[in-house]
């Protein structure tokens, strides 16, 4: 079985990674070959054929196209807490409610059209759709080479809805415990203080991250900017 991972739902640092009966082979990321760091809004286009290449496969041996970005049903608690959180801004809540996987339907228009463009059938191979945060979860555990229980967390801007992931690996598969949803992201404050202070956000995050050991904790009070409530943290979405 020939499985084409590919990354890039968020529209930074797109990638393709080729799997051939479990075995990865080969792995590229496309700002390597557009010289454009992160290749924001990009599809693995430049990615995918050189796995290819490395691999020695042909587009029409692919059977699988795996990508991290899944559909949300609107039974969710992520959708309606998303909701719920931006009372402030009505739109955006009775979008998360009436249009809540506009971003799953644009990314795969986009996959499908990179599969086309790329000589890979889009009707013949399995479009496999995975949740972000699963995804990350996956990454770290299965490479991790735990063979007993072991715990995992994730954390990030956000993926679907969620901003952060509780679970555990065991026995190669993983299981979801909690997740909490935007716009309560530890992530997406990091990347508002990093454009804050002047960097650009999803590139400059490191040099926060850098400085922050040169940093005083006692000058500046965050507790009204995010705080912990009923065991959960809560970004302040007052004005």
């Amino acid at each position: 079985m020939i499985v084409l991972g590919l990354s890039g739902a968020v529209n930074h640092d797109a990638s393709a990674a080729l799997y051939i009966d479990g075995k990865l082979v080969a792995a590229a990321e496309e700002e390597r070959f557009l010289r454009d760091k992160h290749a924001k809004g990009k599809m693995a286009y430049e990615a995918t054929r050189d796995c290819l290449e490395q691999a020695g496969i042909r587009p029409d041996e692919i059977d699988i196209v795996a990508f991290p970005y899944a559909q949300i049903g609107l039974q969710s608690p992520a959708r309606w807490h998303y909701a719920k959180r931006h009372w402030y801004a009505p739109d955006r809540a009775l979008t998360a409610l009436f249009s809540g996987n506009r971003r799953y339907w644009r990314n795969h228009k986009n996959v499908m059209k990179l599969l086309d463009d790329l000589g890979i059938d889009s009707k013949r191979v399995k479009f496999v759709p995975v949740e972000h945060h699963l995804d990350h979860a996956s990454s770290a555990y299965h490479l991790s080479g735990f063979q007993e229980k072991t715990a995992i967390i994730g954390i990030d801007g956000k993926g679907e809805y969620a901003t952060t992931f509780f679970g555990y690996g065991e026995n190669g598969k993983i299981h979801k415990i909690k997740e909490f949803y935007d716009p309560d992201s530890l992530g997406g404050v990091y990347g508002a203080m990093t454009e804050y202070l002047g960097f650009e956000m999803l590139d400059g995050e490191f040099k926060v991250m850098g400085m922050a050991p040169y940093g005083d904790p006692n000058r500046f009070d965050f507790s009204r900017l995010i705080y912990c409530e009923n065991g959960e943290f809560k970004v302040n979405t007052k004005p």
